[in-house]
């Protein structure tokens, strides 16, 4: 719908046209069934070429380099990363999934912190960034404060829409749509004012 509307609304050159088909989008996802109805979705609305627009792949694993003007996501929900391992007595052992990156403020299991800290790497300077998020990420205390601090420090934290229970998650689970720019480096923090 976006790209259509950009398309239809705007005089774009044949430059910007084929940017916008081929170049303008990016995804990553770790499900191969989900990239697939999402790569056939772009197609048939006439997005995307011979090369995926969307990877397959766990985008928290590391920094792949890329930055972006804007970032728009709905992170996947469930409080912590784990696995499951079968042992050799058949028994499922779970193990928690914690991600040591250098561009991570702090090293945690919760999904939802991990992914605040990578939608932050994924920004160009001034670039801009839409995730949905639940409340825990605004309140949960330990990893969560640090990295709200420093996302506070770093970013200009401009907007948090409050959305009703069961918008995004099942019932019960609040959602928020957390809205920053990523800045440069300062001795001052970036947010001055939050609109909620």
């Amino acid at each position: 719908a976006a790209h259509n509307y950009i398309a239809k609304h705007y005089q774009l050159d044949k430059e910007q046209k084929q940017h916008l088909r081929y170049h303008a989008l990016k995804g990553v996802e770790i499900a191969d069934n989900v990239a697939r109805l999402c790569v056939m979705n772009l197609y048939l609305h006439g997005i995307g070429g011979d090369e995926s627009l969307v990877d397959v792949d766990d985008s928290l694993e590391s920094d792949r380099g890329h930055r972006y003007d804007q970032v728009l996501t709905n992170p996947p929900f469930g409080k912590k990363s784990s696995i499951t391992i079968i042992n050799e007595v058949g028994k499922a052992i779970r193990e928690k999934i914690e991600y040591e990156r250098t561009d991570f403020w702090a090293t945690t299991s919760n999904k939802q912190l991990n992914f605040v800290q990578h939608i932050k790497t994924l920004l160009k300077i001034n670039g801009s960034a839409a995730m949905v998020v639940p409340d825990n990420v605004l309140f949960e205390g330990g990893a969560g404060e640090t990295i709200r601090r420093k996302l506070l420090h770093e970013c200009d934290v401009h907007t948090l829409l409050r959305l009703p229970t069961g918008v995004f998650y099942a019932q019960g689970v609040k959602a928020n749509v957390l809205f920053f720019d990523r800045k440069p480096a300062s001795e001052t923090p970036w947010t001055k004012e939050l609109w909620i």
